[in-house]
């Protein structure tokens, strides 16, 4: 028994691990006319790339910050982008129409806007929280969730037993906007003393149908 513990420790911890950054994607709708089809698509590939940048940099910049970026060529836009992926395209002799899927380099993109001194400084916070499980793939199913989160900086494990688990977790921005984005996941965040406890919303629909009201 105390060998499977182990074990199972040691798949969580490595689990916890912080992944890769994957960025923050948008979805573009681009529709470019040019002399010809393969210098609409360019113009439209640039035009999606700072489309894109423009809609995530007011989440941490302000109009000086958004100015700056206006102010950079296509190239050095290219520098925040880590990829594009063509969702939908058609194209004609001068003309192309896509939807895209830029994924941004928010991390490159915060870090030149910070060293511009154009970014804002949010609030940030670090909170324990303990959460109850029957199955460990709930664990790694919120887990992978709470990562996802915008707010989210790490989420990393405390301590663990059966069928529950003590972590913490950094975020970013207001404490609020955290609990929205919980509350997202049809669970609730409480406080307990120095602890917050993490608790599956009840379905009060499903509820009464076990019991036949």
């Amino acid at each position: 028994m105390m060998k499977y513990f182990c074990l199972l420790l040691c798949v969580c911890c490595l689990w916890s691990l912080p992944a890769a950054a994957d960025g923050y994607a948008k979805t573009i709708n681009v529709d470019v006319t040019a002399q010809s089809a393969a210098v609409a698509k360019e113009k439209a590939m640039a035009q999606a790339n700072r489309q894109a940048v423009n809609e995530l940099a007011p989440d941490f910049t302000k109009e000086a910050g958004l100015e700056l970026l206006s102010s950079l060529s296509d190239e050095q836009i290219l520098y925040f982008i880590k990829d594009v992926l063509v969702l939908d395209e058609k194209s004609s002799d001068v003309r192309y129409i896509a939807t895209l899927k830029v994924t941004i380099r928010d991390d490159i993109l915060r870090q030149y806007l910070q060293e511009k001194g154009l970014t804002d400084d949010l609030p940030s916070g670090t909170i324990d929280v303990l959460f109850d499980y029957s199955e460990l793939s709930e664990w790694l199913e919120l887990e992978k969730n709470l990562k996802r989160m915008k707010n989210v900086e790490e989420v990393a494990i405390v301590a663990m037993m059966k069928g529950k688990i003590q972590f913490k977790i950094e975020y970013l921005g207001e404490f609020s906007a955290l609990l929205q984005e919980i509350d997202a996941l049809n669970m609730s965040l409480n406080k307990n003393g120095n602890i917050y406890v993490l608790n599956r919303k009840l379905n009060v629909f499903s509820t009464f149908e076990d019991y036949n009201l």
